[in-house]
């Protein structure tokens, strides 16, 4: 490759970041960026980012994943899954922000304080849609916004795939605990134990992934306790 060709190849991938995704239709604005750097992950949809010192709650746009972290709401099916999907991809890594335009329906921020915002990552990838594509959650639909149809659109297929919270026997074997996979992966810190181990009844509900076997564990990432 020429040194012209490497310098326009890594000038489109900078593009691609800046501009989030190319429009769906002439309507569909281009969105105000924000390079940022997350700080914390609380939940599959709700992180905290540093914006030159100032720590701010972001809740993702588009996008509902299953409750972890409420302490009045119990733990949901695959809501471990989706809290530990997006720290490892998200936690400690510079994003940018992606904002819809003012005034729209819903507002800016929620009702908790949290700001509304797509995060998409260095490679140019829409982590909201993302997640919503490999069934991590489901297409946020309350208020209206610019690329819905895509959130919609992921859904539908995530669901045909029965992909993450999709999965109909793997949601029927975690609503009967006496079902539930003995090999216990934790979601913040990717050790899993087995029975008997050290630790193996302290994980937090909230942190728990249920393998059936160790090399299912492997497989996702997740490495054994020593003891």
């Amino acid at each position: 490759m020429t040194m012209i060709g490497s310098i326009l190849r890594q000038a489109a991938g900078l593009l691609l970041v800046v501009l989030l995704l190319p429009p769906l239709s002439d309507a569909e604005p281009r969105l105000r960026t924000e390079r940022t750097f997350v700080a914390e992950v609380i939940d599959g949809d709700t992180i905290v980012v540093d914006r030159d010192g100032v720590l701010t709650t972001i809740r993702l746009i588009g996008v509902d994943t299953p409750e972890t972290s409420r302490p009045e709401h119990p733990v949901e099916f695959y809501g471990p899954e989706a809290a530990a999907f997006t720290r490892n991809r998200l936690l400690g890594a510079w994003v940018d922000l992606a904002f819809e335009p003012a005034g729209r329906p819903g507002g800016s921020i929620d009702a908790y304080g949290r700001t509304l915002a797509y995060v998409v990552t260095a490679d140019g990838t829409n982590f909201d849609l993302e997640l919503v594509r490999l069934g991590y959650g489901r297409a946020f639909l309350r208020f209206p916004f610019s690329l819905q149809r895509r959130f919609e659109e992921a859904e539908r297929a995530a669901k045909l795939a029965g992909l993450g919270l999709w999965n109909a026997d793997r949601r029927s074997a975690w609503s009967d605990p006496s079902r539930r996979g003995k090999v216990i992966g934790n979601g913040k810190t990717g050790i899993y134990h087995l029975p008997g181990q050290f630790g193996y009844d302290l994980i937090s509900e909230k942190n728990r992934i249920y393998f059936t076997t160790e090399d299912e564990a492997v497989k996702a990432g997740y490495r054994k306790a020593r003891k």
